[in-house]
């Protein structure tokens, strides 16, 4: 929008229920169909995009992003553990057998979790952030999402207002801290 993005589609972010109300309301949005989603998604992992799902098990929305013109994934991939701020149960491993060096993971992990050491992608589990965006196009079905273990995985809240209220207090708490 300031002339210096990328080549991703701009129009892929989806929102829901009473969100997607006020932005048809307001002309941030439109209305689309199942099949316009569909089509949506099917863009959003050819381009490599990140879906980033509302971090609430009532999904509102679901943006479809780009690691250099989203904000979010901008700054965590400037993190060193990128993994550990994010809430995804999963994460992508390599079966090293059948990964024949091609480096199409390497090119779209918007993480830089992936890297080619002795021509074998390896994922580095600090910075992957479970995406899935590797999985897809690989042409040998070598990387896959795998599930974390159950003291790893992180359950949601209900509902978007309930974070809400949970980073609130959580923001109180830490300015009644000494």
């Amino acid at each position: 929008m300031a002339g210096k993005g990328c080549q991703c589609p701009l129009e892929t972010c989806l929102v829901f229920g009473a969100g997607a109300q006020y932005y048809e309301d307001n002309g941030l949005g439109r209305p689309i169909d199942r099949e316009e989603a569909l089509k949506i998604l099917h863009m959003a992992e050819e381009h490599a995009l990140v879906l980033q799902p509302s971090n609430a098990q009532k999904v509102m929305n679901i943006c479809l992003c780009c690691g250099c013109c989203c904000q979010v994934l901008k700054n965590l991939n400037k993190l060193s553990s990128p993994a550990e701020y994010v809430a995804s149960n999963y994460f992508a491993r390599v079966r090293q057998e059948d990964c024949i060096g091609c480096e199409t993971c390497v090119e779209r992990c918007q993480m830089e979790a992936i890297a080619m050491v002795e021509a074998t992608a390896h994922v580095d589990a600090k910075r992957c952030i479970g995406c899935g965006v590797c999985v897809p196009t690989c042409p040998q079905e070598a990387i896959v999402l795998e599930a974390k273990s159950e003291d790893q995985k992180k359950t949601p809240p209900a509902h978007p207002f309930d974070l809400y209220k949970i980073m609130a207090m959580q923001r109180l708490a830490s300015n009644l801290d000494p």
